[in-house]
């Protein structure tokens, strides 16, 4: 009886333990990223923000200094507010992320992992590898040509 109870808490301790490895990790949303910077939107290399809808990637400010992790997503969300997320993949830190083919910047892709994200909140979409969002920027605009982005 003793020896069925001790291969029994055995069977039942490994168990645990293999279910306990083999399930999925919780994310630890710690993606790193970088300076934000001064834009000046009257330069034609910023004319794709222009339109309240547009969007591109950024990964240098006006004084040539890299921006982001891996860049700086930015999206002209309404007539005075922008939107900026850094495109460093959540999952994988060393891969930036790009517009998805098709969505018109409303949808950000891992080329690596296939994790997609909407560009509103910067959350991942159904069947992310991750949960985690992506690092928010805020985004301030003057009204006219200048948009500073921060931390």
């Amino acid at each position: 009886m003793a020896i069925t109870r001790m291969k029994t808490n055995s069977i039942l301790a490994i168990a645990l333990l293999v279910a306990a490895l083999s399930s999925c990790k919780s994310d630890v949303c710690d993606t790193p990223f970088g300076e934000g910077g001064v834009f000046d939107l009257s330069l034609p290399s910023f004319s794709p923000l222009i339109p309240v809808g547009g969007t591109m990637v950024i990964h240098y400010d006006n004084y040539g200094f890299e921006v982001g992790h891996r860049g700086i997503f930015v999206r002209h969300a309404t007539l005075y507010e922008f939107v900026a997320f850094d495109c460093t993949c959540p999952k994988d830190h060393d891969i930036a992320l790009q517009p998805a083919d098709g969505w018109d910047g409303a949808v950000l892709e891992c080329p690596a992992c296939g994790s997609k994200f909407e560009t509103e909140y910067g959350n991942p979409l159904d069947g992310a590898e991750t949960s985690c969002p992506l690092y928010p920027y805020t985004a301030h605009y003057d009204g006219g040509y200048v948009l500073e982005i921060y931390n």
